[in-house]
């Protein structure tokens, strides 16, 4: 355990040396680096030593903080009612996100199955059937319209040789009717 947290620790090291140094050379620069850092500390020590406001501003630094929290200015400046009514206001969307919630953790057993971790390995197999299907769709379509055509084709021949039945009808039964009225 320990192990691994000085693991952790060095790893970070490495990384801010990285971002610190670039791809110079860390040994012949950390030494100027701690020097620099160690004379900015003293300036600063030594800025600050004769100043109280300076001295007590870093004693409250503490509290300014906490008073600049946006959390704590609304839990001094909020009372109580106030977020009991902003609870309230939000009773339905809280409802309705509670019942979602209690949705997901009653299929959660479906969503954690094997079929839905699968899922991702078969997303190629999945848009070659769309492509397929489409493809279908398409063919369909083509078929579809020209049996529409061939019937369209096939009702005018059936109604053009029903007119034509028609006529000859008429003319065999005027010529009936002729040879009738003859007699």
């Amino acid at each position: 355990m320990a192990d691994d947290q000085l693991d952790q620790l060095e790893n970070r090291i490495t990384l801010l040396e990285c971002l610190v140094f670039g791809t110079s050379d860390k040994d012949a620069l950390y030494p100027k680096c701690i020097d620099s850092i160690h004379n900015v500390q003293t300036k600063t020590n030594a800025a600050v030593q004769g100043k109280k406001r300076i001295s007590q501003t870093y004693s409250k630094l503490a509290d300014i903080q906490q008073y600049l929290d946006p959390s704590y200015t609304d839990e001094m400046t909020v009372s109580d009612s106030a977020k009991a009514d902003t609870i309230m206001a939000d009773e339905d969307f809280i409802r309705q996100q509670t019942a979602r919630l209690e949705t997901m953790e009653s299929i959660q057993d479906c969503i954690n199955s094997e079929y839905m971790k699968a899922l991702p390995k078969n997303t190629t197999k999945f848009q070659e059937l769309s492509q397929a299907q489409l493809s279908q769709q398409d063919k369909t379509a083509e078929v579809t319209d020209e049996v529409r055509n061939i019937l369209s084709a096939y009702n005018n021949i059936v109604s053009m040789v029903s007119k034509q039945f028609v006529q000859w009808d008429e003319i065999i039964t005027k010529l009936e009717m002729a040879k009738l009225a003859k007699k």
